[in-house]
């Protein structure tokens, strides 16, 4: 429902003028009454989570018509109003590659984002590429520059200094001019219902816990493991991320991934041994936590131990792999799409095995439902089934993909 609930063109906030910046909880949710009675409001966070378990969030931006106000999280103000706004679904909310923002939404009040349009997606699918820079973007569409000057600074050093304020009021105050821009083209092409459904998926991925199986297969060299090994590897995901929570640490700055690796495979339990190990910057206590953790793996029964799918594809399966990629690439190229929005490869290996490994388990590829498969999963299917054959042609003047 991307729909505001006033039709008159936004003007265009001058980011050199000073914003205004909450410090009190009633001016919050004089602010948040505010934001809902517009319909509409654009939003970004400024963290900090280099050097600590959970990033902290340092400063709110928000802009819609009236102005842009900055929200300082550091003064202890009670949020809930805030982020009961970002769940409302009467109100649009306005991001650019905002995943990170919106988690905070369900993670603060345990309520999804609504009704959310995050302008990265709608760039990739009227031909600005995905994924694509606010300032790269806001060049394209609107013709603004945004001095992207303040990317590594402190945001929870006090006061900010007048950069840092005028950075922080750019990052919001362009999304408005720039998804009205988006928004005409996706209308204009039919497509405005295909952003609805992938915003709708992000603001779901959101919500999402933790998922420890998911965290082992990003591990390096993990996929050369025992299923007995891979169960080490999980039991020392889950103790790294405790340890990482009390020390309030990133969870790689505990025990690196290749750590996690190499004793998984070596199941070592010896104290001395593990804390002999390049990398290994754990006291006594920890390292013997650590290796009870291991011990507790190694009693698990088979049928406990994670399954993780083969990514090694058949001789068959890789010329597939190749003709599809090189199909759903050029199809991206006509249509003004983004092939990395579209689909990756682990997308394709999924619809190939659906024909290639009928009697394996296996979840329902992205090309099956949903504006992908309208946008090119049917087409994908066709030419799997052998129902459409591909060519090599002149299409528009240039050398191409025909289908036929």
């Amino acid at each position: 429902m991307h729909n505001t609930r006033k039709n008159r063109q936004p003007r265009i906030i001058d980011s050199n003028t000073p914003p205004r910046i909450i410090h009190q909880d009633d001016d919050l949710a004089e602010l948040c009454r505010q934001l809902k009675e517009t319909g509409w409001f654009a939003f970004d966070t400024e963290f900090v989570g280099e050097d600590q378990f959970r990033p902290e969030v340092c400063l709110i931006q928000v802009a819609s018509e009236r102005d842009c106000t900055l929200i300082d999280p550091l003064d202890g103000l009670d949020l809930q109003p805030f982020w009961e706004l970002i769940a409302d679904e009467s109100v649009l909310v306005l991001v650019h590659a905002g995943g990170e923002d919106l988690s905070q939404c369900f993670k603060s009040i345990g309520k999804p984002p609504s009704n959310v349009f995050d302008l990265q997606i709608g760039a990739g699918m009227v031909g600005h590429g995905y994924p694509i820079s606010l300032s790269r973007l806001a060049k394209a569409t609107t013709g603004l520059k945004i001095h992207k000057s303040q990317t590594l600074t402190d945001w929870r050093k006090r006061p900010l200094s007048p950069d840092q304020l005028r950075y922080a009021v750019e990052d919001v105050t362009c999304l408005r001019p720039i998804y009205d821009h988006i928004h005409e083209r996706l209308v204009s092409l039919g497509r405005e219902s295909w952003a609805e459904e992938e915003c709708a998926g992000l603001a779901r991925i959101a919500c999402e816990q933790d998922n420890t199986d998911r965290w082992i297969t990003r591990l390096k060299g993990v996929r050369a493991c025992t299923g007995r090994e891979l169960a080490i590897a999980r039991e020392l995901v889950h103790f790294r991320d405790e340890l990482a929570k009390e020390y309030n640490r990133p969870a790689r700055g505990v025990l690196k991934d290749y750590l996690v690796v190499e004793i998984a495979r070596h199941g070592w339990t010896d104290v001395k041994r593990i804390q002999s190990l390049r990398g290994v910057n754990l006291g006594a206590s920890a390292v013997r936590r650590l290796t009870e953790a291991v011990q507790t793996a190694k009693a698990l029964p088979p049928d406990q131990w994670p399954d993780l799918p083969s990514l090694e594809d058949s001789p068959r399966e890789e010329v597939l792999l190749s003709l599809l990629s090189a199909v759903l690439r050029d199809h991206c190229n006509r249509e003004n799409l983004a092939f990395s929005l579209v689909g990756k490869k682990q997308h394709l290996r999924g619809l190939i095995r659906s024909y290639t490994r009928p009697d394996e388990p296996a979840e329902p590829h992205v090309f099956s439902a949903g504006w992908r498969k309208v946008a090119v999963g049917e087409l994908l299917e066709a030419i799997i089934r052998g129902d459409r054959a591909v060519r090599v042609a002149t299409v528009g003047k240039k050398l191409g993909l025909a289908f036929e």
